[in-house]
C-alpha cells in the first residue's frame, strides 16, 4: 500500500510508462499537465485500452495478472507529474481538480 508522487519526461516516441503493476490494484492520476494527454492501459500483459479520462485511470488486480501497465502519450519533452496509489490506497475516484 503507498501512494506516491512522480514526474517523467515523455520521450521521442512520445510514450512514457507511468506504472507497472504485478498481481494488485493501482491508480495514476495526472497532476499536470491537465487535459493535455492520453492514457493507456496494457491489461493482462497483452490488450491495450484507450481511457476515458486523459487525467485518471485505475487497474483492477484481475487485470494485472500477470502484468498490467499505464502509459501516457503526448508531446516529446513534456514533463508529466503524477501520483501513483497502490493496493489498499487506491481510491476509485479522482483526488486533483
Amino acid at each position: 500500500m503507498a501512494v506516491r508522487d512522480k514526474s517523467e519526461v515523455i520521450g521521442q516516441n512520445g510514450l512514457v510508462v507511468l506504472h507497472v503493476a504485478v498481481g494488485h490494484k493501482a491508480s495514476v492520476e495526472i497532476r499536470e499537465p491537465r487535459d493535455v494527454l492520453s492514457l493507456t492501459r496494457k491489461v493482462n500483459g497483452v490488450s491495450i485500452q484507450v481511457v476515458q479520462d486523459p487525467n485518471f485511470t485505475t487497474l483492477k488486480t484481475a487485470q494485472t495478472l500477470p502484468w498490467g501497465a499505464i502509459r501516457a502519450q503526448g508531446p516529446e519533452g513534456t514533463e508529466v507529474r503524477y501520483r501513483v496509489r497502490t493496493r489498499g490506497d487506491v481510491t476509485g475516484t479522482p483526488e486533483f481538480d
